[in-house]
């Protein structure tokens, strides 16, 4: 009896695999019938990237008011250059405090000969080098304030059309010459690159209007969003949050 079980077992187990490897539709094999449909149409194959969302002015108005706000730093609607290199200067000063810390694994205000030794160790063979970066330095600290953008072909859009807040932006942007450069005058600058791609003057850039600002890195060039080589692009897997 228990050979009798046992060989069923083994029947229904060789049935099942040979309906698992199958075609799909469960047609096509010897005394089948026709292959089945096999899903819609589609099914299978990679969906297209989403389209990217026209860029509104008025986002690109609120990322310059939220630079503006970063370098007034008295609060009285005009940035000065002193300001600017006040915000730049306190960010150097935390990168650096920050690098002492690391260094100061023993927390006592001072770093050892032992402490510095295995900080270069750490480095590999960029500490044999004077004129080569640091590795793991975070970066030498930018003499602008950038704004805050999503890294998605989005953020990447965005970026071409604002500019950051810096020295040369604070000279530029201050048309009445005055002490400082007020909030009006620094969306007014921004807008005059937007206006400049907003050729159907909707307050929207879509791709093809932004692509006019770069067409090797604008959307859908080389490098650009929704082009080759970035995320987005043809062979891509579209980011989250790209709207």
């Amino acid at each position: 009896m228990r050979a009798i079980l046992f060989g069923l077992v083994v029947c229904l187990s060789a049935t099942s695999a040979l309906a698992q490897s199958g075609p799909p539709g469960g047609g096509g094999g010897q005394g089948g019938g026709p292959p089945g449909g096999g899903g819609p149409p589609g099914a299978g194959r990679p969906s297209a990237p989403r389209p990217m969302k026209p860029i509104k002015r008025e986002q690109i108005d609120k990322l310059a008011a939220q630079m503006f706000q970063t370098a007034d730093r008295d609060r009285n609607g005009l940035v000065t250059l002193a300001e600017l290199n006040m915000v730049v200067d306190a960010r150097r000063e935390t990168l650096i405090r920050a690098r002492f810390e690391r260094l100061d694994t023993d927390r006592n205000q001072s770093i050892s000969l032992p402490e510095f030794l295995a900080w270069q160790r750490g480095l590999g063979s960029v500490a044999s080098s004077e004129n080569q970066p640091i590795a793991g330095s975070d970066g030498p600290v930018s003499e602008a304030i950038l704004p805050v953008l999503d890294r998605d072909p989005r953020g990447r859009a965005m970026g071409m059309v604002i500019e950051p807040l810096s020295a040369m932006t604070i000279v530029a942007a201050n048309v009445n010459y005055d002490t400082g450069l007020s909030l009006d005058e620094f969306i007014a600058h921004q807008r005059k690159r937007f206006d400049a791609a907003d050729t159907n003057h909707d307050a929207e850039l879509t791709m093809d209007e932004l692509r006019r600002l770069d067409p090797d890195r604008g959307p859908g060039g080389p490098g650009g969003p929704g082009g080759p080589g970035f995320p987005g692009g043809p062979g891509a897997r579209p980011p989250a949050g790209l709207d």
